[in-house]
């Protein structure tokens, strides 16, 4: 599954987008170098909340892995400050917006610290 694929099977799973994201998280973990590297070079051409989630997955993983980021995760991001978590009150918004981590910050996508952590 490259990223794209990823963002749109997230796209088509309505709320429970997360679950082809785990599933993108997980196979690119078992994945060789030059298999990570082909999940990663289909680009996402569009911003909004699931492309910047998409692509500030995929910047974490790269940089968790060690490989290049591609370029076109620098220019992917949400319009609108964007919670994949269920953040209703202001208190859990600010708890995320603070705890977030920098892939996620940086493209106005807010996540818990633990986001990526697989059991």
């Amino acid at each position: 599954m490259t990223a794209l694929e990823c963002l749109r099977a997230a796209q088509a799973s309505g709320d429970h987008y997360t679950r082809p994201i785990n599933a993108f998280v997980d196979a690119f973990r078992r994945a060789s170098r030059s298999d990570k590297e082909r999940m990663a070079c289909d680009p996402i051409a569009t911003c909004g909340p699931l492309e910047g989630l998409v692509a500030a997955t995929l910047s974490a993983l790269c940089r968790e892995a060690g490989v290049p980021a591609p370029p076109w995760v620098d220019h992917v991001r949400s319009n609108e400050p964007f919670f994949a978590f269920p953040a209703r009150g202001f208190a859990m918004r600010v708890r995320l917006m603070v705890e977030s981590p920098a892939p996620f910050r940086i493209r106005n996508v807010f996540v818990p610290e633990t986001f990526l952590d697989r059991a």
